[in-house]
């Protein structure tokens, strides 16, 4: 009896259900295998905003990568009058400009604040900055010329041109030192402006307008459709969106038909507010 009774006890593990351990075994050999996702369909390409050629770069401070960058102010006198003051940025981020009552000197950035005109002081508040070619290679050359153009200008202390009538030697007023730093004439006097730069107002000046309707563009395009593309593809603060559309608008108007004038004398003579005089 005790004999039989130690085989059942021997042969007891071997009578249970082998369904347990086989499934503990599976769970840790054979994990479950991800289903392969469908491949998918090819989807049908979304167009492309197309891009305008020519928008510039458009900035609202002084940054790395931007010497060379022209950069607009609003600046009020302490009567109240109001004017254009354009710049040019430096590599080491000052600004190059001639002001009124300092005349053509570097000075730190400033976004909005006031300038001591020995004495008079000017309210100053920026506007935007611009790219001024599209070209990499004009780019560059501008770059590297910026101090050789700029240098004697300031160590000359060139006075800013007052309205005042004549001046007894060069003044340049900020456009005229601008536009020299950017289209180096053979004198100081004038700047050797491309054939295209855009004269809007004036029959004998340049502007502060016309500086820009050049950065941007707008000046070449001939329609308002290709403009108000332009305006788009360029952006900006909402200061320069404003006045691009004004002068958008201007450009649209038919021209005005005025009669032959005697071209004046080749004389330093002060020009109007942010211009510059063209040759005579």
């Amino acid at each position: 009896m005790r004999l039989v009774f130690l085989i059942i006890l021997l042969l007891a593990p071997a009578l249970l259900p082998a369904y347990g351990i086989t499934a503990a075994t599976a769970v840790e050999t054979r994990p479950p295998q991800k289903k392969a996702a469908p491949a998918k369909k090819p989807q049908p390409q979304t167009a492309r905003k197309p891009v305008v050629p020519g928008a510039p770069s458009v900035v609202t401070a002084v940054g790395a990568n931007q010497a060379g960058y022209v950069h607009y102010w609003l600046i009020t006198a302490p009567d109240g009058e109001q004017e254009t003051q354009v710049g040019i940025e430096l590599l080491d981020q000052r600004i190059a400009w001639s002001f009124p009552g300092l005349g053509v000197h570097l000075a730190p950035f400033i976004t909005e604040g006031e300038v001591d005109a020995n004495g008079k002081v000017f309210r100053v508040r920026h506007l935007y900055g611009l790219r001024p070619f599209a070209n990499d290679t004009a780019m560059r050359t501008l770059r590297s010329n910026l101090q050789q153009r700029i240098t004697p200008l300031v160590r000359n202390r060139v006075p800013y041109c007052e309205l005042n009538g004549v001046t007894a030697g060069l003044c340049m007023s900020c456009m005229g030192f601008v536009s020299q730093v950017l289209f180096p004439g053979k004198t100081p006097e004038y700047a050797n402006f491309p054939r295209n730069f855009p004269r809007v107002d004036g029959e004998y000046y340049h502007t502060t307008e016309d500086l820009l309707l050049y950065l941007t563009g707008l000046n070449a395009l001939a329609t308002d459709a290709a403009r108000k593309r332009r305006l788009d593809a360029i952006g900006g603060p909402p200061a320069l969106q404003e006045e691009l559309t004004r002068l958008a608008a201007k450009l649209g108007e038919p021209p005005v038909v005025v009669a032959a004038a005697k071209p004046p004398l080749k004389r330093r003579a002060s020009a109007a507010k942010t211009a510059i005089k063209r040759p005579g």
